[in-house]
């Protein structure tokens, strides 16, 4: 049911606003400013502490996808295709990253130019609790990993960079209007963390 916007104000008021999501320099780019590049494909890894934190958002992923009458997915391959954003929420975590990668850069003209690859290394995925929100009076969506850009047509490094993106929310009014879909938004604010680094500039061409 949707709630009138006089009810929405107050809540709005009460809420937190997100952390500035970060993106910190660990080997700066060899690449210039502005320079056209194209993402040509990544490799995406986990730490141990990943891997476990993977677990119940996986599972959750996987009863939306039976519940929607989705086929069961190949868990040693990526879906392909044209952008499907309903649909990413059904999958693994490991499946749904890279599309959500692929579409932002894609978006942000990443596509033609000196062709780049990406290595990237998830560290850390936490999602806000609203017990911990009330009682201690916030709670955090995280996700944080490092990014290595390789050039694809030799294999050098062009540089590594880490991306931490942190979205505070306070009380039961924060998580109240936090909504659905943590897992897919938080991707997406990392892969926009890595087109903007990238890219050179704050918004796209």
């Amino acid at each position: 049911m949707r709630r009138p916007l006089a009810f929405l104000v107050p809540l709005l008021l009460l809420a937190p606003t997100a952390q500035a999501r970060q993106v910190r320099a660990i080997q700066p780019l060899t690449l210039i400013a502005g320079q056209p590049v194209r993402v040509t494909g990544m490799d995406l890894e986990f730490t141990g502490q990943m891997l476990a934190e993977m677990v119940e958002s996986d599972a959750k992923a996987a009863r939306k996808r039976a519940e929607d009458g989705l086929p069961a997915l190949d868990p040693t391959s990526y879906p392909a295709g044209p952008p499907d954003g309903a649909r990413y929420a059904t999958m693994p975590f490991k499946q749904m990253f890279p599309l959500v990668m692929r579409d932002v850069t894609r978006d942000w003209k990443l596509d033609s130019g000196t062709p780049i690859f990406l290595r990237v290394t998830i560290d850390r995925l936490h999602t806000a609790d609203a017990a911990m929100a009330i009682i201690i009076g916030a709670s955090w969506d995280i996700l944080q990993g490092n990014v290595d850009v390789i050039d694809a047509a030799n294999g050098a490094s062009l540089g590594s960079f880490r991306v931490e993106v942190q979205n505070s929310h306070g009380g039961w009014a924060g998580m109240l209007i936090r909504g659905g879909g943590i897992r897919e938004e938080l991707a997406e604010e990392f892969s926009l963390e890595v087109s903007r680094y990238i890219a050179g500039r704050k918004k796209k061409g």
